[in-house]
């Protein structure tokens, strides 16, 4: 599969994800989901660690950046929870999905990738998207 199956898999997933996690934060505390969501993740990484040719590069700046994004991550969708548990899922779910304006501005920034008059109306775009889905 090339980058667009896989893109399409995610933006899937990624929406199941959000829904589940509203049903789930529905009868559970956001805590609770939290930890039962991470066990879903420990059921992938058991599988990945499986898998042939699985190890740990000796690159510190790439095995940091990997554990950063991993407290990221974890630290974001506990946060992520508790706005779902706390709103409605139709209005924290697009906000929360302007995530990557952030990784934009970053990659802009510390990577000196390009930021096209384009990619400008794309996240104005969709920060406009947000707002109506939210009203």
């Amino acid at each position: 599969m090339n980058w667009l199956g896989f893109s399409l898999l995610s933006l899937g997933l990624w929406g199941v994800w959000g829904f589940l996690s509203k049903v789930a934060t529905r009868c559970l505390p956001p805590q609770t989901a939290y930890l039962l969501a991470i066990s879903g993740h420990l059921l992938v990484v058991a599988y990945l660690l499986m898998g042939p040719g699985v190890s740990l590069p000796r690159h510190g700046g790439g095995i940091a950046a990997s554990v950063g994004a991993g407290v990221c991550m974890a630290v974001g969708l506990l946060c992520f929870l508790q706005a779902l548990a706390q709103g409605q899922a139709a209005v924290v779910v697009p906000l929360t999905a302007l995530y990557p304006v952030i990784t934009v501005i970053l990659s802009v920034v510390f990577l000196q990738e390009s930021f096209t008059l384009r990619r400008l109306a794309g996240v104005t775009l969709a920060m406009g998207a947000v707002w109506l889905l939210s009203e």
